[in-house]
């Protein structure tokens, strides 16, 4: 008897790609509405509302390492090392150039539990590597307190982009979308977060029968 993991999830992966879009978009409405209240009027009182320090951590090269989860399978989840090499052109824009993930897949606790009332699961390809290049766009800089002791520097960031993952049996172009966030531990360290939803097609570009995993990654970046 077989038993289908992914196609029991379309619910969760529609919830995943809308929160994706919906942050997107907030965050392309916070640039236009900016940048409609600085042209707004002549009123010394507007400019007293406009933020006009600059960024104090900003690098043009990233070299960042990280590890992360793909668990959006049902059966076969993936604990995932990789890095990435970005090039910010300006505060605002960068272009990550490559990010690489490599996957170590597992199985979840599901498969187990059906394997003990001897039900097989549909055997899947897993992803096993995935290599992207995106676009960076940075529209939130951020500066806060901790603990009312020191000062703490920080930013959200959003990506789209595509690329190529590698499977059990097979060889597929992807495109990919996600946010992050991101604390400065020096001018040179962060720490980052980030969350990507990959979409793989199974035979070609002009086929839009998909697959798709979820990225969740933790990591450390260094910015010269």
């Amino acid at each position: 008897m077989d038993c289908l993991g992914r196609e029991d999830m379309p619910l969760a992966r529609s919830c995943y790609v809308v929160v994706i879009a919906v942050v997107l978009a907030l965050a392309s409405g916070f640039v236009d509405a900016g940048a409609a209240r600085a042209n707004d009027s002549d009123d010394p009182d507007t400019y007293a509302l406009m933020a006009v320090q600059d960024r104090q951590h900003f690098g043009t090269h990233e070299l960042a390492v990280n590890l992360g989860l793909l668990p959006l399978d049902a059966f076969t989840k993936g604990a995932t090392v990789g890095g990435s090499y970005t090039l910010h052109f300006s505060p605002l824009f960068g272009w990550e150039i490559v990010n690489f993930l490599y996957s170590f897949p597992y199985d979840a606790k599901l498969k187990d539990e059906l394997a003990a009332f001897d039900l097989d699961t549909t055997p899947f390809e897993v992803a096993e590597r995935i290599a992207t290049t995106n676009l960076l766009f940075k529209p939130v800089y951020w500066k806060g307190a901790w603990l009312n002791d020191s000062i703490i520097h920080g930013e959200l960031f959003a990506v789209a982009g595509g690329g190529v993952g590698w499977f059990t049996r097979s060889t597929r172009p992807a495109v990919d979308v996600g946010i992050g966030a991101r604390v400065y531990l020096s001018e040179l360290l962060s720490v980052r977060l980030d969350i990507r939803q990959h979409w793989f097609f199974k035979d070609s570009v002009l086929d839009f029968d998909l697959d798709d995993e979820l990225w969740i990654g933790l990591g450390l970046g260094l910015t010269l």
